[in-house]
């Protein structure tokens, strides 16, 4: 057996004192609070000035393509031969992304809007084959779709419907965004 060492015996060193533990700092939920309870700031794309256009280009910016001066009709149309889908022949096929436009004036409150949008150029039509200044514009729609109807089934056609093509498209949307942002900020 081998003796104890004397523990009472040994020098003593000296060490440095450890530095006291810190009690956690309570934190600040003040900042945090603003943060979860601000309401979220939308960040808009930048408008495009509008007054980089002349009052006849802006005028073309605001109406559909399918108003263009030497349309004649506000869709483009195709005839085709119908079609079977679930047992139903298919004679009128407007495609996904034939909308109508979004008809706004300089301070950006829509215009030309009732029930339905009559665009201008099918306003003419109308007014062209009934020989009237002011038709009923709502009766003449609803009889010309149902004599086309009743016509496509009888001619055994379909009719296939699309936006007119717009190569300004992006740019219309653009000056519409203008129009709204700008009447916004004068309310």
């Amino acid at each position: 057996m081998l003796p104890l060492p004397d523990l009472m015996a040994a020098k003593k060193t000296l060490t440095q004192k450890a530095p006291p533990k810190k009690a956690p700092v309570r934190k600040n939920l003040a900042k945090a609070a603003k943060v979860v309870h601000a309401k979220p700031q939308r960040e808009y794309a930048p408008l495009i000035d509008l007054d980089q256009f002349s009052e006849v280009q802006l005028a073309e910016l605001m109406a559909a393509a399918g108003d263009a001066p030497g349309r004649k009709t506000y869709f483009d149309f195709k005839e085709e031969r119908p079609y079977v889908r679930d047992g139903q022949r298919v004679h009128l096929e407007v495609g996904r992304d034939s909308t109508m436009f979004d008809y706004r004036d300089e301070l950006g409150t829509r215009i030309e809007r009732t029930m339905v949008t009559v665009p201008p150029k099918l306003r003419e039509q109308i007014q062209d084959v009934s020989g009237e200044e002011q038709p009923i514009v709502t009766t003449a729609i609803i009889a010309l779709a149902s004599w086309a109807c009743h016509e496509l089934k009888k001619s055994k056609r379909r009719l296939v419907v699309t936006t007119a093509t717009d190569h300004l498209d992006p740019l219309r949307k653009q000056v519409r965004k203008a129009l709204v942002g700008r009447a916004r900020k004068t309310r």
